[in-house]
């Protein structure tokens, strides 16, 4: 089941993909110590590091294991007696990709199927992925061998799910997502209210090997505020969609909410009422409420104050209004991109993510959507769309101490293209090899 604006998808046969996941995977205990150089260095690249500068042509990149070991200018050190050198001439080189908003649960019917999906990303590009709902007994065990490289997979964030419980008896998502629980009860898709052990709700959501909790729906502003401040204190991120009805965004960036997902839910900032019912998510008044409205503009300086970062997620909103362009939620779309537009221009933190990141039946994943998005519709330059899809999303997901830039002591997950995306960002997709942990993945490998 497609998850539909961040809901918490269904994995089905869960128990069966358990037991699938944690078998062994071929060769993985028993694989033999692979001899390889002790150093690669990638010349003569252009280099798009991430950090915002703009191309920097003639780049020795050295990689140690993992890690980027140094980047500096050609020839400007000796390179070492035992590197192996690959010569970039003509190629750019970025950071991977991070795409900051998926569903992972529930999108392959089996094992051998997760492990296709997520080798498929890695060679589109995509080295890390902030899951927002789902099964954590799947994405705990798909996280395991991502880190451990027992298959090649995205590095996995994901968060634990918490919402008020008349969510619960109207959305038939999480029975699934939640299988073999009762509703409402598991740790990693959990009902609150006012009456809920907050402290035991949140070690328990921790328990679950989620970083960070997602609060989704029909909780009152004060719940919000306690379940925000517990995770803080447990050392959990907390992402919330941009209004949990009923608690608008501003109230949302008060009690610390780390990320905002969906930016077409800031016009709820400005609507005379919030309903308290989540169902009504994407039917704002997009017609007569302006971007720029003052309230609006007051919540993102806010954000901006406090490095709150914005989900922006335009990608999925074009999808759907390109499917009905007259139903619910009319000219979302494009209220959407003009609101990630000022945020941007006002300083506001604003990652990439896709909701829903695609399937090996696309030529690429949509994270190269998304930045196309952000260039053609929220007035990004390239080089800030590839930031935006590279180290504000690792700020997203809490790896920016690791990932999202090609710098020293980074991860060695890198993109190599064949055109320039300066140019044109459309050229993300020119891929020509894609490293991940240190290792050259090979295309075609499925």
């Amino acid at each position: 089941m497609r998850s539909s604006h961040c809901g918490p998808a269904a994995p089905g046969a869960v128990f069966a993909l358990l037991v699938a996941l944690a078998s062994p995977h071929p060769g993985a205990a028993q694989r033999p110590s692979r001899t390889r150089p002790q150093v690669t260095a990638l010349v003569h690249a252009t280099l798009i590091d991430g950090t915002g500068a703009g191309p920097q042509a003639g780049r020795t990149i050295l990689v140690q294991g993992k890690q980027i070991l140094s980047v500096f200018p050609d020839g400007a050190r000796p390179l070492p007696d035992s590197a192996t050198v690959e010569d970039l001439s003509g190629k750019w080189v970025i950071p991977g990709i991070v795409d900051a908003h998926v569903h992972l649960t529930g999108e392959a019917p089996d094992a051998a199927g997760y492990e296709k999906l997520l080798r498929w990303m890695v060679e589109g590009g995509v080295v890390a992925v902030r899951d927002m709902a789902g099964d954590s007994r799947v994405l705990s065990s798909l996280a395991r061998s991502a880190m451990l490289d027992e298959f090649v997979a995205p590095d996995i964030r994901y968060s634990a799910f918490m919402a008020g419980p008349t969510f619960f008896a109207e959305d038939s998502r999480v029975a699934s997502a939640s299988e073999g629980v009762l509703v409402g009860a598991a740790p990693w898709m959990r009902a609150v209210d006012g009456t809920t052990d907050v402290p035991m709700a949140v070690a328990e959501a921790r328990g679950t090997g989620a970083t960070a909790l997602k609060l989704y729906a029909n909780l009152p502003a004060d719940v919000f505020a306690r379940l925000t401040a517990e995770a803080h204190r447990q050392g959990l991120l907390v992402w919330a969609h941009a209004t949990v009805f009923p608690v608008k965004p501003s109230e949302e960036v008060a009690a610390g909410a780390d990320v905002l997902s969906h930016a077409p839910y800031l016009v709820w900032e400005a609507a005379p009422r919030v309903p308290q019912d989540y169902t009504i998510r994407a039917k704002g008044d997009f017609e007569h409420i302006r971007p720029d409205d003052p309230r609006i503009l007051a919540v993102l300086d806010s954000m901006r104050a406090r490095g709150t970062i914005l989900d922006a997620t335009l990608f999925v909103f074009e999808e759907e209004e390109g499917r009905s362009p007259d139903g619910p939620g009319k000219g979302i779309a494009e209220w959407s991109a003009a609101v990630t537009r000022i945020a941007h221009e006002r300083g506001v933190l604003v990652d990439a993510g896709t909701d829903i990141q695609g399937s090996p039946r696309d030529t690429v994943p949509n994270i190269h959507r998304e930045m196309a998005a952000l260039v053609g519709h929220a007035g990004f330059t390239p080089v800030e769309a590839i930031g935006a899809a590279t180290r504000v999303a690792a700020m997203a997901m809490g790896l920016e101490a690791t990932h999202g830039t090609v710098s020293a002591g980074k991860m060695a997950d890198l993109v190599v293209l064949s055109a320039d995306p300066t140019k044109d960002i459309r050229n993300t997709r020119a891929i020509v090899e894609v490293w991940k942990h240190g290792q050259r993945v090979e295309r075609g490998g499925m």
